[in-house]
């Protein structure tokens, strides 16, 4: 592999949505001022007053101005992790029932539906405890999708075993044990997620990622099942949007171009264990005159493990020097060791 095939692997095209495409399929007009102080309201209680984090959901106008904010800059994250995934289990996922657990406005199903392209017949069940957020993705999805199926429901717990189960910031919300419940009651094929990227919520996956071995393999973040190496390890993808919803962004005094989150991807097991020859970048340390640092997860010996490796400028492209100045914790790379320098490994990619 050569570094250039180290970028994510562009199964679909790049993914935008602007204000405009999304505001006439609100449930209310929202003008611009109100939008902006809706939002400003909102993330203030996502960021300070954690105990009012339920109270927008109850009201049309709030749900309006987090669908317009929120869908079109959360989607990217969706985007991002789907890019880390083989060809194969991409074109698995199209035909599967789609299951999103804390749908909210929809949007991790009108991404799944853009980005996979996936056939109109195929089931796509968005579950959220909010009846206003429950009528917000049906609109947005019936506007985008009008012939394909979409099932709003508050409640989904039925055996579905030949599905994608997704939760999408719900997780954090619900709690572990809850999110526990839901997996073995669908029982489904992939188990997926999207929780913040925060060092809070990450023991609580952890734990869920030890019940969830039992039954299923790791295809993402992990190079394989054998037990974490527990340093914090989240993605930070960082990206643009569409001048729109940057505008609005700049309006709200919000950065949406760095997103920080923590994504998983498991399959049940199969009879061949799942590995990968791939290191994960868990965290950016530095750029340096001569190379870049990064730490990543890795299988020695069939551990996964952590360990600094530096790769050197010379062996690169000025194009591969570019993409590494702009490249995303979560990244996957192959590479083969050359020496020890320090406590540092230097790598050649492959």
């Amino acid at each position: 592999m050569t570094p250039k095939n180290n970028e994510p692997k562009r199964a679909f095209g790049p993914f935008s949505l602007s204000v405009e495409q999304i505001r006439p399929h609100l449930l209310v007009n929202v003008s611009e001022p109100e939008m902006v102080k809706l939002i400003v309201e909102m993330s203030a209680k996502f960021t300070k007053k954690r105990d009012q984090i339920s109270d927008y959901v109850m009201e049309h106008r709030h749900v309006s101005a987090y669908a317009a904010f929120y869908l079109p800059t959360n989607i990217p994250k969706l985007h991002f992790l789907l890019s880390k995934l083989p060809s194969d289990v991409l074109d698995d996922f199209k035909n599967r029932p789609f299951i999103d657990v804390g749908t909210g406005p929809g949007t991790f199903s009108l991404g799944w539906k853009m980005l996979l392209k996936t056939p109109g017949h195929v089931e796509m069940i968005g579950v959220d405890q909010s009846q206003i957020m429950l009528d917000q993705a049906t609109k947005i999805m019936t506007a985008f999708y009008p012939k394909d199926k979409f099932l709003a429901v508050r409640k989904f717990s039925e055996p579905k075993t030949n599905s994608v189960l997704f939760f999408g910031h719900s997780i954090n919300e619900m709690g572990r044990e809850k999110a526990q419940e839901h997996i073995m009651t669908i029982d489904p094929e992939y188990v997926m997620w999207i929780e913040p990227g925060t060092s809070e919520i990450f023991p609580e996956l952890i734990k869920l990622r030890d019940v969830m071995l039992d039954h299923y393999d790791v295809l993402y973040p992990c190079p394989g099942n054998g037990t974490c190496p527990s340093d914090w390890c989240h993605q930070v993808l960082r990206t643009t949007h569409e001048p729109s919803v940057e505008r609005l962004s700049q309006l709200v005094s919000l950065d949406r171009k760095i997103l920080p989150m923590t994504a998983h991807v498991y399959r049940r097991k199969s009879k061949t264990p799942v590995v990968t020859n791939e290191a994960t970048v868990i965290r950016y340390i530095q750029e340096t005159k001569f190379s870049f640092e990064y730490e990543v997860c890795h299988l020695i010996d069939g551990v996964n493990k952590n360990s600094v490796i530096e790769i050197q400028k010379k062996q690169l492209t000025k194009e591969e020097v570019k993409h590494f100045k702009n490249s995303n914790v979560g990244d996957r790379l192959s590479f083969e060791v050359e020496k020890m320098v320090g406590e540092k490994l230097r790598v050649k990619l492959l």
